[in-house]
């Protein structure tokens, strides 16, 4: 089986990212969210500054809104692992609680074992995600009611 190349999983994962929000919002506000995110993780991860997303997702002659360049693959797993986890986490809680609730568990239900795996080994445990978005919920949950009580 071939090895994934870096820059491919990261085009996938926001392929699926993108296909997620814009269901649960709209597609323009979706690549916008997601270009603001980026820029902002850029700051702390440079190597995002290799991913273009295409802003122009109207015009049929541009098939691909996501570019991501070669030189992705020469960033260390850990660090694009972290930059994943900063992305899908704040992808999460830019949907709001409703939308983002079942966000993660549709993310892992989209992504292949290959890149469970593969991602797991990068430092992004989806399942603990969704557990920590789970938690973080009820807790707000809970101080909500105590506050009314």
């Amino acid at each position: 089986m071939p090895v994934l190349e870096k820059s491919e999983i990261m085009k996938n994962i926001l392929k699926i990212l993108i296909s997620i929000s814009s269901r649960k919002t709209d597609l323009p506000y979706t690549i916008m969210t997601i270009e603001d995110l980026m820029k902002q993780l850029e700051a702390r991860y440079g190597f995002l500054k290799h991913i273009r997303i295409n802003d122009d997702f109207y015009n049929e002659e541009s098939a691909d809104i996501i570019t991501v360049m070669s030189d992705i693959n020469k960033v260390p797993p850990t660090q694009l692992g972290k930059a994943i986890h900063s992305l899908i986490d704040s992808m999460n809680r830019s949907l709001g609680e409703n939308a983002g609730h079942f966000f993660i568990k549709e993310l892992r239900n989209k992504l292949s074992d290959e890149y469970l795996n593969v991602m797991r080994d990068m430092g992004v445990d989806l399942g603990l995600m969704q557990l920590e978005s789970e938690i973080t919920r009820l807790e707000r949950e809970l101080a909500e009611r105590k506050k009314h009580s």
